[in-house]
């Protein structure tokens, strides 16, 4: 099932990866190491870690097995090193005990690796260069302990069908042991995150919940409103990307890069206005579902300031862009002391102008925009409780 010719084409196939891995971290080299970390910054170190520095530790994996053969007196009649893959052929008469050894002197290279990347960490001070080392040494531990292992004893061919030679004691016995508890250390390093805690770096999962509820510009029961960071690049890409979420947007479906100017323009508005439309992280789940808020928009010709919100599907029907929207209606009419708040809304899109009604937003007029029909609503600081 697994030949030789099908491991070169993996390795072609990642080999280009890295190619275009390189340029990319060449055209981009001094946005990557300054001091400001974007989602393309650390999206671009996730794939140096693993398309460049990967294929080093394959190559040190396979000097492992050819290092210990010599310290045997043996010879090594074939070395390959390819790139994501490779194998040594030695000969020599070799005690079973020695032959357990050049099987297992290359994983313990890698494994090696992986924990040399967690304790690099410790004494980096950039970042940048701790996300480098911290994702090329849980790449290079996964592989090492899981797939390595379980591709072996699948494929039946691999070094740790001899290292789990039972019949060659105690070493089999004893790498069993260490095995299970590098195994158990790595599941909780990776699932309480406890290093990146200790060492504070940032926790770039898609929950922003702790540092959107440490910097909350609105909190509701079921929801938290934060300005957006950099870190919300990739949920909104996500969510911006649906035809359902943008079936009533001028703009349609969003790219990747539209989004991040789309993004751009909201933190430009935080720092122009002092309000914009904010990030809507949902309590329960720490879970980015959309945005909410209110922009100095043109309408008819005429600067006001404009409702918006979109919000992921899966959280339609449930009331939540009338829990938001009302927060921040709340929110201009109290905090910020705006005189009134417009909306603007496609007659088809029923459900939103259901969302406006409860709001207490009054019709105002139908109108142009984009060369479509709107519905214009308002609502203003005299009827703020008529809702």
């Amino acid at each position: 099932m697994f030949n030789n010719v099908s491991f070169d084409l993996f390795s072609a196939f990642s080999t280009v990866i890295s190619i275009d891995t390189i340029f990319r971290l060449a055209n981009n080299w001094n946005s990557v190491w300054d001091n400001s970390i974007t989602s393309k910054d650390r999206l671009l170190i996730q794939r140096t870690a693993t398309f460049i520095f990967i294929p080093i530790g394959v190559f040190f994996h396979e000097l492992g097995h050819a290092i210990t053969t010599w310290l045997f007196g043996g010879q090594v009649v074939e070395f390959q090193w390819r790139v994501f893959w490779g194998y040594v052929v030695p000969r020599g008469n070799f005690t079973p005990e020695e032959i357990w050894w050049i099987a297992f002197s290359g994983n313990l290279i890698s494994i090696a690796l992986g924990i040399f990347g967690l304790i690099a960490i410790f004494f980096l001070t950039k970042a940048i260069i701790q996300e480098l080392f911290y994702t090329f040494a849980i790449v290079e531990l996964v592989y090492s302990l899981i797939f390595y292992p379980i591709f072996s004893f699948t494929a039946f061919r691999g070094d740790w069908l001899t290292i789990y030679n039972f019949s060659i004691q105690p070493y089999a016995q004893i790498t069993l042991g260490f095995h299970i508890l590098l195994l158990l250390s790595l599941w909780y390093i990776t699932k309480s995150q406890w290093l990146l805690k200790y060492l504070k770096m940032p926790n770039y999962s898609h929950n922003s919940q702790d540092i959107c509820q440490r910097n909350a510009i609105i909190e509701t029961p079921r929801l938290i409103l934060c300005e957006f960071r950099r870190s919300h690049v990739a949920g909104l890409v996500e969510i911006l990307a649906k035809p359902e979420v943008m079936r009533f947007s001028p703009t349609g479906v969003m790219s990747p890069e539209e989004t991040i100017i789309t993004m751009q323009s909201f933190l430009d508005s935080y720092v122009k206005y002092g309000y914009g439309k904010w990030a809507v992280i949902y309590r329960e789940t720490g879970q980015l579902i959309g945005y909410c808020g209110i922009t100095f928009e043109e309408i008819e010709g005429k600067k006001e300031n404009q409702l918006g919100y979109r919000f992921d599907p899966g959280f339609w029907g449930q009331g939540l862009a009338t829990e938001a929207a009302n927060a921040c209606l709340d929110y201009a009419f109290n905090t910020l002391k705006l005189k009134s708040v417009w909306a603007i809304v496609e007659p088809e899109n029923t459900a939103s102008i259901r969302v406006l009604k409860k709001l207490g937003m009054e019709f105002v007029k139908e109108s142009l925009s984009f060369a479509k029909v709107v519905q214009i609503y308002r609502k203003n600081t005299n009827n703020v409780n008529k809702n």
